[in-house]
């Protein structure tokens, strides 16, 4: 791991690898960099991978405020301290709107986009009744219901129990933050019709988070693709299939005949 200082906050940053494009791993809901681990060992062998953890998560401090819109601020100030001028982002559940929010503010970074399971759909996402939960139990007990629903049937014990660890063991208010502010359905159509003028993709679990359907209407030349039998955290459920689609996903790159800005 590295240490990256962006603003004035020390993130740890998994940073391996050479050859463009360059990718970015953007993690979920109270998860770590870890949680795209998989993905990084094998794309590092042609491609620099970076993996943030978001404030509070891995050893990156719990200094806050702790929400998407700074999660895409701190991510945007972390790639400009490595001198990454362009990257593939890839973002996992609210990890992708992270991603939707980082082309927004800083499009040029963005040369595509690819989201994972994530909450993108006709109600938008507003996560506040349930930061207002672990607000008041003062613990992340209440995320269990959540990832119960998380886990298909051919979920594995290691996986379950790893991804349990991982965001059980997140501080509280740092979840509770992460949720904290809402992306209503206006905004999320005009991030998903900003992506959409780039190479765009999205990969679902076998029971989608989000809405393929909704996103498909809003979207002209998105690439979905759903992976069978897998549970929300398809990255680490599936990962050969997962970085088979990434690498997919480098061929869309390389020939969208849009120029870039």
């Amino acid at each position: 791991m590295t240490v990256v200082r962006a603003n004035e906050l020390d993130f740890d940053v998994l940073d391996v690898g050479a050859g463009e494009p360059v990718f970015v791993f953007i993690h979920g809901l109270a998860c770590d960099a870890s949680a795209w681990q998989p993905q990084v060992d094998d794309l590092s062998r042609d491609h620099r991978c970076v993996a943030i953890s978001l404030r509070g998560r891995g050893q990156t401090p719990a200094a806050g405020p702790f929400d998407v819109e700074q999660q895409a601020a701190d991510v945007a100030a972390v790639l400009d301290v490595l001198g990454i001028a362009s990257a593939a982002v890839v973002g996992h559940s609210l990890g992708g709107l992270v991603a939707l929010l980082l082309n927004a503010l800083r499009p040029g970074l963005v040369r595509a986009i690819l989201i994972a399971d994530s909450p993108v759909g006709p109600r938008g996402f507003d996560g506040a009744a349930l930061a207002g939960r672990i607000l008041e139990a003062g613990t992340t007990g209440p995320l269990e219901p959540l990832l119960e629903s998380f886990w298909a049937e051919a979920t594995s014990p290691e996986t379950r129990e790893r991804v349990r660890n991982m965001m059980l063991g997140c501080p509280h208010e740092v979840a509770a933050g992460m949720l904290s502010t809402p992306v209503p359905p206006h905004r999320l159509a005009e991030l998903v019709a900003l992506a959409d003028k780039k190479p765009f993709m999205a990969i679902w679990a076998g029971r989608p988070l989000g809405d393929p359907v909704w996103l498909r209407d809003r979207a002209m030349f998105i690439r979905q693709e759903p992976v069978a039998g897998a549970g929300h955290f398809v990255q680490l459920e599936k990962p050969a299939v997962t970085n088979a689609l990434l690498r997919a996903f480098l061929d869309d790159i390389e020939r969208d005949p849009r120029p870039q800005a």
